[in-house]
This record gives C-alpha cells, structure tokens and sequence, in this order.
C-alpha cells in the first residue's frame, strides 16, 4: 500500500476491538517495523497505559480509541470521558 501511494496505514486487530484489554502490539510493532509511513494503531485500549505501549513498543505514530473514552464500569454505561491533560505527558 505504501508503494501504491498510501500516506498512512491503520492497523486494527479484530479480535481486539471493543474488548478493552489492549492493542495487539506485536502487530502494530511489526507493520511499524515494516513501513515507512506512519502507522495508526486501532482497537482494543482500555487504558492510558494500553495508549503508551502501542506508542512506546509498537511505535505507533498515532492511536485510536472509542470504547476507552465512551463506556465506563463493567456495567458499560455511556459516559463520554477524556484524559485530563496532565496525564498525557509521559
């Protein structure tokens, strides 16, 4: 894709998406590894630190979430939420 004109790849793993229990890091570290266009790292964070594992091992140029910012507790209730900007320094 990237020889073809691509100007980023998202890599999101399936199995993952809306679980909440992290980014397929192996995955995006070996897309990242292999390319040379910025790579988006797409489904399963459930937390700050899923965010700073795709970005620090699986060198992830960017990161995407829903299910973190929008449900809350095991009972999933809908509450649109964001990190204070305090916690994003790291």
């Amino acid at each position: 894709m990237e020889e073809n004109g691509a100007g980023e790849l998202i890599v999101q793993c399936i199995e993952r998406d809306g679980t909440m229990n992290g980014y397929d890091v192996k995955l995006i570290r070996s897309v990242s590894k292999a390319v040379g266009i910025p790579v988006v790292a797409l489904g399963g964070a459930g937390s700050l630190n899923d965010l700073i594992e795709a970005y620090r091992v699986g060198h992830a140029s960017a990161l995407a979430a829903g299910s973190l910012f929008v449900y809350q507790s095991k009972r999933r209730g809908v509450l649109i939420n964001y990190p204070e900007k305090a916690d994003l320094r790291f």
